[in-house]
């Protein structure tokens, strides 16, 4: 591995802008979004005009519904072959899992399946704890009751609000998405010109919110610098990240997509959730890396094998859950420490 290469946490691409469900709140917009499939040549070219430079613990298959995608294998084999990522996860409302074949098992290392309220799957719990056990693979089932207002139908003009909100927010840490030759840095991004056209907003352009990752001689040092930099996207002042107020998760029929779209926004300060919010800033304080980018995959590695452990024998969920604050508490204690004793000598 070249030794100047960005190592990020995670990774994510859209095989599908539509989906198959048409959830509330949706923060991708596939409610909205027109059917559109991921082109595998075009997935080829972006890994390979990025892997010189960036290599990615974990890649992750979303959309949309990932299963919509006819060409899914290839889709897998292509990011394998580029060698790119350490782990593959597939992300999805689990639907249409019936319909794998043995062999897409044997090629992913992580399965998480979204449990929308009032969604029938016809593989239960049971069923998939025993494919992943089968073959080796990480298994989480995620209840999704809920989910946070994310999209905005009009702009945030609140400057403090918009700093606040992206300071804090996580989607920047493991949300970095590929899509149509240029990195992301969280998922809503990519559709909000899309979103805003909907709602009648217009189609904003914001060339700063993503890197160019084809023919682009100077991709390292952009993505460095985008991904360090500590000013909001444009499509931050249109989304609440990860302080909005929690919405029950819901399935939408044309006539409720529609009132979704014509929704009006009382003031934005009603949507956030203050709580939330305060908790982000003050866990800030504990110098918490939130670019998604790290210094090795060590101990990304050894905490999968210690979950994959943990899930075979004991049927306990580690790499789901919430990172710790173990290890920035700890280096905090050491900080006032060494502060303390350079003051006594």
């Amino acid at each position: 591995m070249r030794p100047n290469k960005i190592l990020a946490r995670s990774l994510e691409v859209n095989l599908t802008s539509h989906c198959n469900l048409s959830c509330y709140g949706c923060d991708h917009a596939s409610p909205v979004n027109a059917e559109e499939y991921l082109s595998v040549e075009e997935l080829r070219r972006d890994l390979a005009a990025l892997s010189p430079v960036y290599h990615v613990f974990e890649f992750r298959l979303t959309g949309g519904e990932p299963f919509l995608h006819p060409e899914l294998m290839e889709v897998v084999a292509a990011i394998r072959g580029s060698g790119i990522a350490d782990k593959i996860t597939l992300v999805t409302n689990g639907v249409l899992l019936h319909k794998a074949s043995e062999e897409l098992w044997k090629r992913i290392d992580r399965l998480v399946v979204s449990i929308y309220p009032g969604v029938k799957r016809r593989l239960s719990h049971d069923d998939l704890r025993d494919l992943a056990h089968r073959h080796g693979m990480l298994l989480w089932h995620k209840p999704t009751d809920e989910f946070t207002i994310k999209l905005l139908h009009s702009r945030n003009g609140d400057d403090d609000l918009v700093k606040a909100i992206y300071d804090t927010c996580t989607l920047k840490t493991s949300c970095h998405t590929l899509h149509h030759g240029r990195y992301f840095k969280c998922s809503p991004s990519p559709f909000m010109p899309n979103w805003l056209r909907r709602v009648g907003v217009g189609a904003p352009v914001w060339p700063g919110d993503s890197v160019l990752v084809r023919d682009n001689p100077d991709l390292h040092e952009q993505l460095k610098a985008f991904l360090s930099c500590e000013e909001p996207l444009g499509a931050c002042r249109y989304c609440l990240g990860c302080a909005g107020r929690p919405t029950e998760s819901r399935q939408m029929n044309r006539a409720t997509v529609q009132e979704w779209l014509s929704e009006k926004d009382p003031d934005v300060r009603d949507l956030v959730d203050w709580a939330a919010l305060g908790k982000a800033q003050a866990r800030r304080g504990l110098d918490i890396n939130l670019t998604g980018m790290v210094r090795s995959t060590l101990g990304l590695k050894i905490r999968w094998l210690i979950a994959l452990g943990l899930m075979r024998l004991l049927h306990i969920d580690v790499i789901s859950r919430p990172p710790t604050m173990v290890g920035p508490r700890v280096r905090r204690l050491f900080r006032r420490l060494a502060a303390r004793l350079s003051q006594q000598n």
